[in-house]
């Protein structure tokens, strides 16, 4: 919630009985009667005319010039004013007009009478024609014939123009020539005798100065100059940057074997270069030894893994070796048990904590005595009774052996 705006009286540290008559007359400083003046015409704290004007007067007593006691007035206009005073006012602009008119006329007739060339004329005298034939002969005369100027066309040699043309040309292929003559000439560097002794800063210098004289070897496909221009900074001070460019020379040399060993080199410098890394691939590729070129390609795509050459040689790599890994797959260590650990018995752990007594024979033994009884208890009745009442297939009694099942 945004804080209200402090009263007046409290901006200026007035009291209310400050709005007061016998205050105003006693108080002698202007500033405060300023302050008080501004509260009355506010309207804060009520609307006192008596009071204001009270106030307005002994400000004009204290500070006559005051900005509370200006008044704003109107805009002079011939409506406002009165007949006699706009009369006046336009007598007196009607002559200084007529005044600056003569002054002009004086200028121009001065102008006329001396016909300097070095003065320069007044804005408002039109040109003569003199002056208009003065600047036509002053023109220079174009070079390109008006098609309407028969007579000019007459005199044309065309096979003259065209000799021209070819001469201008010529002399441009001439200033081009010599241009890049002079821009492709370089200060030689000169070889110093082994026994001077230079500064580590001094080979420094120097090597770099070999290593861009191989650079520019490089870029003009002079691929064994450059070789010999790597080799004499590296010997100076090697560097990964110079291992680096040698490599790419004796890719182009088709010298693979003498490129991965620079690579190596660089990267034993710079372990995270990239570069090296994938000039190592390219040769080892090149070099027809392309699982390891996959494996550099690898360890490229997990420092980088959208770099755009390694994406798409693992991809093409992948399609000529199928049994190769993905570039993002790890390897799991397995560890082998040493002998000195105790082996596992895997007997205790299905041996059964608690021993079931098998019943099963018992069981069979009891059936076969139980069946033999009744078989003969069965016969015993049998022969017991009538001979029209004898069955050949008897009901057959309850069973009172226990089954298996029930063991």
């Amino acid at each position: 919630m945004a804080n209200k705006p402090k009263r007046l009286l409290e901006k200026y540290d007035l009291l209310l009985d400050h709005l007061d008559f016998d205050y105003l007359r006693q108080s002698n400083n202007a500033r405060e009667v300023e302050n008080i003046l501004k509260v009355l015409r506010s309207g804060e704290e009520g609307h006192f005319p008596q009071l204001t004007a009270f106030a307005e007067e002994r400000l004009k007593s204290l500070r006559p010039d005051s900005k509370l006691l200006r008044k704003e007035q109107p805009l002079a206009t011939q409506h406002t004013m009165p007949d006699e005073q706009w009369q006046t006012i336009s007598t007196r602009l009607n002559e200084w007009q007529s005044m600056m008119k003569a002054i002009e006329e004086d200028l121009r007739s001065m102008q006329d009478e001396t016909d300097d060339p070095t003065v320069p004329r007044i804005r408002s005298i039109p040109v003569s024609n003199a002056m208009v034939e003065e600047s036509s002969t002053v023109m220079p005369e174009s070079k390109y014939i008006k098609y309407c100027d028969y007579d000019k066309w007459d005199k044309f040699d065309a096979d003259t123009e065209m000799l021209k043309m070819d001469l201008d040309e010529e002399r441009h292929r001439e200033m081009v020539r010599i241009n890049n003559k002079k821009n492709s000439e370089k200060p030689k560097i000169e070889e110093l005798p082994p026994q001077v002794n230079l500064s580590q800063q001094e080979k420094q210098v120097i090597a770099g100065k070999l290593r861009e004289k191989g650079n520019d070897s490089f870029r003009a496909k002079e691929y064994k100059e450059a070789v010999e221009e790597y080799d004499k900074s590296l010997e100076l001070c090697p560097t990964a940057a110079c291992y680096n460019n040698r490599a790419m020379a004796y890719i182009k040399l088709k010298r693979y074997d003498e490129a991965i060993a620079d690579c190596d080199q660089c990267l034993a410098l710079e372990p995270t270069n990239l570069k090296a890394l994938l000039r190592k691939a390219q040769a080892l590729t090149s070099n027809d030894n392309r699982r390891e070129a996959y494996k550099v390609y690898c360890d490229v795509l997990r420092l980088d893994p959208t770099n755009n050459i390694a994406l798409s040689s693992t991809a093409s790599l992948r399609r000529q070796l199928t049994d190769l890994p993905p570039p993002n797959a790890v390897r799991m260590a397995i560890e082998e048990v040493s002998n000195a650990e105790a082996e596992i018995d895997f007997r205790d752990l299905v041996r059964p904590k608690k021993v079931v007594k098998d019943k099963v024979p018992e069981a069979i033994s009891q059936l076969r005595k139980d069946t033999v009884n009744i078989l003969r208890r069965q016969a015993e009745k049998i022969a017991d009774r009538p001979t029209e009442e004898r069955t050949l297939f008897p009901e057959p009694p309850q069973r009172r052996t226990p089954l298996i099942e029930e063991l």
